[in-house]
């Protein structure tokens, strides 16, 4: 995983640990600003779990994680379960704990075309179809630098490293992980209806977001609207 850490002006003890989705960097986030009286640790790049930082001087994490990234901070968690006791909410955003799934994920057919799509000859029209156009211009610069080897090889960990391994609903791993979700009635991404009936099964509150895709991050204006 790729890391970035921005410290809070003054020294603290409450870390905001932000998992993104796939593809995308911290610009993603970069309109939210730094959570006041908090440090801010991004993580993405879902291809490894290799990771190196110190949690020892947090005694509170705000867990906030969007899309592939709510998958991902669940497998984070399950390898850390000295870090669980200091999650105080955890917020997810446009997405479940299960990447690909029939019944609250992406489908495997809807998976398997985008695969088909990704490809060197095929990029410059996937990342606009993906993005939204010029709406995301912004994102799109900064998908622009991943190479598409490495957008594959992200994408297609999660259903590698599931496919052989029972889905359990609720998901073990994500017990006391999440407080509330939120869901882009928009989204063309992850179905709203399989979100839905993800929270529902796991018992975590979902807050429907209307007239908002996928890449609803542009809806908040500051990070404490995502745990308030």
């Amino acid at each position: 995983m790729e890391q970035l850490f921005r410290p809070a002006p003054e020294p603290t003890d409450r870390l905001v640990l932000y998992f993104n989705g796939w593809a995308l960097g911290p610009i993603a986030v970069e309109h939210l600003g730094l959570p006041e009286g908090h440090d801010l640790l991004v993580l993405w790049d879902y291809r490894s779990d290799d990771f190196e930082f110190d949690f020892s001087p947090y005694r509170e994490i705000r867990l906030v994680a969007w899309s592939m990234g709510i998958w991902a901070a669940d497998r984070f968690f399950a390898a850390r379960d000295e870090l669980r006791p200091r999650v105080i909410s955890g917020t997810a955003l446009g997405g479940t704990g299960y990447q690909v799934d029939e019944a609250v994920g992406i489908s495997e057919v809807f998976f398997r075309k985008t695969l088909e799509g990704l490809t060197e000859e095929n990029r410059v029209r996937f990342d606009r179809h993906m993005l939204g156009g010029k709406t995301y211009r912004h994102l799109y610069d900064d998908v622009r630098l991943r190479s598409t080897a490495a957008l594959y090889d992200e994408f297609v960990r999660p259903f590698t490293e599931d496919k052989d391994q029972p889905h359990l609903l609720p998901k073990p791993s994500a017990f006391g992980l999440w407080t509330r979700a939120f869901i882009g009635e928009d989204d063309r991404v992850v179905p709203p209806a399989s979100q839905e009936n993800y929270w529902r099964i796991q018992g975590v509150p979902f807050t429907h977001l209307p007239k908002t895709p996928h890449y609803l991050l542009t809806a908040f204006h500051c990070w404490e609207e995502l745990w308030k």
